[in-house]
């Protein structure tokens, strides 16, 4: 197969129109089941940490998150980012000039609530206003290391949610709990296969439901920026130590921790 003919038309109108791209499948998931085991230490150690939080009451803000970028630590986690497949499609849909600059694992069992809905558009370029309708940057992949089902937290979006629509004013909050009425026949699951991938725009609408039944499920997040976007100084700090401030063109230089797709 010729990596331009990796991604389908349908695949690329349905991005053009839906705002997402996928299921697709990696072309390597061999590694996965060391991927959930690596994850599963760090949420074990999250765990640990929330409840030590909870006996001492420190703030949250103080302490740092261990699920995130482990890309920049974890070999086994940034080769995911590597795969055939992966590099094919987001290639194809948009472009080379990509970096990888922040991760994140999903996971969700017995007791898990819903990860209300959002967008991924954190900044725009440094501290420049958001523009969420600009479709040239800011995009995310989300891997499912587990089967991800219509019971076990199941994820959703609203289509075309990456464009404006008619009646529904985004002029809100980032995270809220409800789609008004006028987005509602939108609102679509999104069921995954272990080893499947998404490729989807920043400013698309999505959200997680809480664990119902079934096995533990995880999945796994990277946002994608173009070369020379700034990230701002503030947010979430990186357990694996350094800064990602700024893009130089998906190859991991594993001595600065950024991750970029060529």
């Amino acid at each position: 197969m010729q990596e331009n003919e990796f991604c389908s038309n349908e695949i690329k109108d349905q991005l053009r129109r839906d705002g997402i791209a996928g299921p697709l499948p990696l072309a390597d998931t061999s590694r996965l089941d060391e991927v959930y085991e690596e994850v599963s230490k760090l949420k074990a150690e999250r765990r640990e940490q929330l409840r030590k939080l909870r006996e001492t009451g420190e703030s949250l803000e103080n302490v740092v998150n261990p699920l995130i970028d482990r890309h920049m630590d974890v070999k086994v986690i940034s080769d995911v980012f590597f795969d055939a497949n992966l590099q094919a499609a987001t290639r194809e849909l948009f472009g080379t000039d990509l970096f990888v600059w922040r991760t994140n694992f999903f996971v969700k069992s017995d007791g898990t609530g819903q990860n209300k809905w959002h967008h991924d558009r954190h900044f725009e370029d440094g501290f420049t206003p958001i523009n969420l309708y600009d479709t040239r940057n800011h995009f995310t992949v989300t891997i499912a290391l587990t089967d991800i089902g219509m019971d076990q937290g199941r994820l959703e979006y609203v289509k075309g949610s990456h464009q404006p629509i008619d009646g529904f004013d985004r002029d809100i909050p980032r995270h809220f709990l409800e789609v008004p009425e006028v987005i509602e026949d939108r609102v679509t699951p999104l069921p995954m296969k272990k080893g499947e991938f998404v490729l989807f725009h920043g400013a698309l609408l999505h959200r997680s439901l809480e664990f119902g039944r079934g096995e533990r499920r995880m999945s796994m997040a990277g946002r994608l920026a173009r070369n020379g976007t700034a990230i701002p100084t503030y947010g979430a700090p990186n357990p694996a130590g350094g800064a990602q401030t700024e893009a130089e063109p998906f190859v991991y230089y594993r001595e600065t921790g950024i991750l970029q797709f060529n």
